[in-house]
């Protein structure tokens, strides 16, 4: 792979072989990639916490549906808080993923969007890679790469994405072989 070539916006898809925990049958949304490292969301580990509960830790008056769970967007600094939002919303410092998808940290943006139909997505942590480390899984075939399908990220139930995102490619999950591992 030459330095040039890099992989965000895009969809990183665990393999079988992949047995990291925080990683198991994820769909990372890959949002920066450069010589520096990689960062991304895991789009499809819901955590069993609600977002309400985060509100209530935090002094806050949850304005949304009481059922909202939190998604464990990685293992990097769970402390941090990520919205992944549509275009509606120009509220915060709305980075722009594609042009169907912002990233967002202003628990303002949050409250406006649970107040509307607009869809979102509310993470907690990141998955990270240091310099080269991404490059080297992909080279070692822990990570299938696809583009964004932006109904993945909020119309597809969690326990279905890892399947789904494969299909969508023509790839039939039964027929991804278990391998030794991939650490």
């Amino acid at each position: 792979m030459t330095q040039e070539a890099r992989y965000a916006p895009g969809f990183l898809i665990s393999v079988p072989q992949l047995m990291d925990p925080n990683f198991y049958h994820a769909v990372v949304l890959l949002i920066e990639h450069t010589s520096e490292g990689a960062m991304g969301l895991t789009i499809n580990h819901p955590t069993d916490r609600s977002i309400q509960s985060l509100y209530e830790q935090m002094g806050r008056s949850w304005p949304g549906d009481d059922q909202s769970l939190l998604m464990r967007g990685g293992p990097v600094q769970p402390e941090h808080a990520w919205i992944l939002h549509g275009p509606e919303c120009d509220l915060g410092s709305a980075y722009e993923v594609t042009d169907d998808l912002k990233l967002n940290t202003s628990l303002d943006a949050l409250d406006t969007l649970v107040k509307t139909s607009n869809p979102y997505r509310f993470f907690i942590g990141y998955a990270g890679w240091g310099p080269g480390q991404l490059d080297g899984e992909i080279q070692q075939g822990a990570w299938i790469i696809s583009d964004v399908d932006i109904s993945l990220v909020f119309d597809t139930p969690s326990e279905e994405v890892w399947e789904a995102s494969l299909k969508r490619m023509g790839i039939d999950p039964a027929m991804l072989v278990m391998g030794s591992g991939v650490h």
